[in-house]
């Protein structure tokens, strides 16, 4: 019997896995370095966007893990990440008749940057910068001629967060850095 409760503890140790995750996700995806340095444009798009493709280094390196438990934690990311939308989307005042449409169109975008930022990060090394700024070019994530800048800050995440122990993901800790932009002369740290 005592097998049984022990079902329910893992669970709900995962999903405070996954909240932990998800609360450092929106931190670094949100932040606003690569905001008020020009990098990406300050709107509802651009930040969806951002979320998604922080949420793909994050998956990425989850699935990549040997520990089941790592393996099991994207799928809960990306409901609480779908909640989030949801939620802000009914913040912006957008009506319960519109909410699913919109959300789907979301989540289409989330999944087809997010599987092609994986794709990316699956390259040797060496070309990841190239592959992102890419991407990023593609879809308009950046400002022009920017691209290289968010695809820098990706590739070092993607790189910190392979060096990082399973033991920090299992404790609901990831490796998010700032964005360098921070350090660039008349770029105002909020």
């Amino acid at each position: 019997m005592a097998g049984f409760w022990n079902l329910f503890r893992g669970g709900a140790q995962q999903k405070q896995r996954a909240e932990s995750l998800y609360r450092g996700l929106m931190s670094a995806a949100l932040a606003p370095e690569a905001y008020a340095a020009g990098v990406v444009a300050d709107d509802l798009d651009h930040r969806v966007q951002m979320v998604s493709l922080h949420a793909a280094v994050l998956v990425w390196q989850l699935t990549r893990r040997p520990e089941t438990q790592l393996k099991r934690l994207p799928q809960h990311i990306h409901t609480r990440v779908f909640d989030g939308f949801d939620a802000s989307l009914r913040e912006t005042g957008v009506g319960d008749a519109s909410i699913a449409r919109k959300v789907r169109k979301m989540g289409e975008h989330y999944y087809g940057l997010g599987t092609a930022t994986a794709a990316c990060l699956s390259v040797p090394e060496s070309e990841r910068i190239p592959a992102l700024s890419d991407l990023l070019k593609r879809n308009g994530v950046a400002i022009p001629g920017r691209e290289a800048e968010l695809a820098g800050h990706l590739a070092a995440l993607a790189d910190a967060f392979e060096a990082a122990p399973s033991d920090a993901f299992l404790d609901g800790q990831a490796p998010w850095a700032a964005f360098p932009a921070t350090n660039t002369p008349g770029v105002a740290k909020v």
